[in-house]
């Protein structure tokens, strides 16, 4: 497929390419963890309904996203109205579809809560995560509209209103999924800080955070009792079984690994081990040295993202990519800091690599988004 006019090609894009390399590494190693984590389980779905078969599909999508969509170029999104339309269009319907986990008959609801949106029927179901998309469309959205206004130092003509879309968002997901309204919230709170908000006009946003832990996290017992597993992680409590066998898997990993597919605490030791828990799972097997690779490659990732960032040619295409790449380093780094005790156990999966279809396409889209920036910009600004 040729370059669009005005697209940088990647082998001419040293940071593009980096970006788009080590994107797709780590998708091969979440198809290699998923089906690891799934061996241990006797085949008692059709093929086709299989979780590992259903992620090698996914991750093949994610990837053909990721070569296609970053040909396209990312200043469409601002082109022509004052206001940002699109971002705008897409902020609408992710929170409408977040609303929509609440009907009877769609929204699938796991543990008591409701965070899926369920297509099809039953045995053949495909499932879809809207808080995924609110994540993506809020932080595009104010990108887009931050990027372009003149007041980005006004209290009550920009602060006032990002914080109340925010809050907006929040609320949508907020009472099924906290760990997804914490991620949410921060990444959008660093992007308004890229932008040039006042640092102290965030602060102000403290007391209600603190009101929302107060109401969601210490009035609820079970969110409650995660705190409490991180605090003592050892004490005895089915509360602690989930790090108690996450920090096993890491510890008895050794320098090198049982091997893989050696794994035994995926055994229906390790609850969620190939989500939630995945990289509990890549320790055992692939061991210190391999846990340092893997860390290595969102690290690589990162430094390419923030490569993009500060070599853009204008200040949209640096909040986009800054915004974004800070948000999906932030998950990967909140996926570790839970499975190695640091962080009480919550939903937060390891970007390319746990299970889930929802979140590797909107990773690969918001990665393209990252690399279109590279493409696109001023040659005298282009990578030596």
């Amino acid at each position: 497929m040729r370059a669009l006019r005005g697209c940088l090609p990647l082998w001419r894009n040293p940071s593009g390419r980096g970006i788009v390399l080590t994107t797709i590494a780590l998708l091969a190693l979440g198809v290699v963890m998923v089906y690891s984590a799934k061996a241990s389980l006797a085949a008692t779905k059709a093929w086709y309904v299989r979780e590992e078969v259903r992620h090698a599909a996914y991750a093949v999508l994610a990837a053909v996203v990721l070569l296609l969509a970053w040909r396209i170029d990312y200043r469409h999104l601002v082109r022509g109205d004052r206001f940002p339309v699109l971002p705008t269009i897409g902020l609408t319907l992710a929170m409408l579809s977040g609303l929509l986990v609440f009907v009877p008959g769609i929204g699938k609801a796991v543990g008591g809560d409701s965070r899926w949106i369920r297509l099809g029927p039953s045995s053949h179901a495909i499932t879809f995560q809207p808080s995924e998309l609110i994540k993506l469309g809020l932080i595009i959205f104010l990108a887009a509209w931050l990027s372009r206004t003149e007041k980005v130092g006004s209290f009550f003509r920009t602060f006032l209103p990002a914080a109340g879309l925010i809050g907006l968002c929040l609320m949508v997901v907020v009472t099924q999924d906290f760990g997804a309204a914490v991620i949410i919230g921060t990444a959008a709170a660093v992007t308004l800080l890229l932008a040039g908000v006042p640092w102290y006009y965030l602060a102000s946003l403290l007391p209600p955070a603190a009101g929302g832990f107060y109401v969601f996290v210490v009035k609820s017992p079970h969110r409650w009792a995660r705190i409490e597993a991180m605090l003592h992680p050892w004490a005895p409590g089915p509360g602690t079984y989930q790090p108690q066998q996450s920090m096993l898997a890491i510890f008895t990993g050794g320098w090198f690994g049982r091997g893989l597919g050696a794994g035994i605490q995926k055994m229906g030791f390790l609850p969620e081990d190939h989500t939630d828990f995945i990289f509990s799972a890549f320790c055992e097997e692939w061991g210190f040295v391999g846990a340092v690779l893997l860390l290595g490659l969102v690290v690589m990732w990162t430094v390419q993202v923030y490569r993009a960032a500060t070599r853009s040619g204008d200040r949209f295409g640096q909040l986009l990519a800054g915004s974004l790449g800070f948000l999906i380093t932030m998950q990967a780094l909140m996926h570790v800091a839970i499975d190695t005790g640091l962080a009480p156990p919550t939903d937060a999966n390891l970007p390319f690599v746990s299970y889930g279809g929802t979140a590797l396409i909107l990773s690969a889209a918001a990665t393209a988004l990252i690399v279109s920036v590279t493409a696109h910009r001023p040659p005298e600004l282009a990578d030596a």
